[in-house]
């Protein structure tokens, strides 16, 4: 099984709060992969809207995020993308 790992800095202008959290949840439901996502000292399912808000990460945060599964790097791509999107 593939397993792959980023380290990124938000800047997403929203950081990790409703609305990029549930488009994250929703575009990761078509990968073959599981994302966890480190911020501070918590992790968070990047499958589950209440897990990531409960991270509380905002721009110019670090997160960590790891994925595994047949499609890893695509998945660990989009998380990143999201997390880095500057709108």
């Amino acid at each position: 099984m593939d397993s792959v790992f980023a380290e990124v800095v938000i800047t997403n202008p929203h950081g990790l709060h409703a609305r990029p959290a549930a488009v994250m949840v929703e575009r990761l439901k078509s990968f073959d992969a599981e994302v966890r996502i480190e911020a501070g000292q918590k992790t968070a399912s990047a499958a589950s809207i209440m897990s990531v808000l409960a991270l509380g990460a905002g721009t110019g945060d670090t997160a960590r995020v790891h994925s595994q599964g047949a499609q890893a790097q695509a998945a660990l791509e989009t998380v990143v993308a999201i997390l880095t999107e500057e709108e």
